[in-house]
């Protein structure tokens, strides 16, 4: 029972970056922290959440103590 549910590569990142972010509850998290508990590209993962971010899913807080969390 394989490939019960076939998504893209984006979605699965998005999907699991928010679950990663809704376990850190208020917590900022920056690209660098999922990016490495995932083992994917920062860049590719960059996009990803921008699109969230975009759609009102994630916050984004710009900066050296910045990050992204769940609205």
């Amino acid at each position: 029972m394989t490939n019960i549910l076939k998504i893209s590569e984006a979605a699965s990142i998005g999907l699991h970056s928010m679950i990663y972010l809704a376990r850190r509850k208020d917590q900022l998290v920056s690209v660098k922290d999922i990016a490495q508990e995932f083992d994917i590209s920062a860049n590719h993962l960059s996009k990803v959440l921008q699109r969230l971010v975009k759609s009102g899913l994630l916050v984004s807080i710009k900066g050296a103590k910045g990050g992204f969390k769940l609205t």
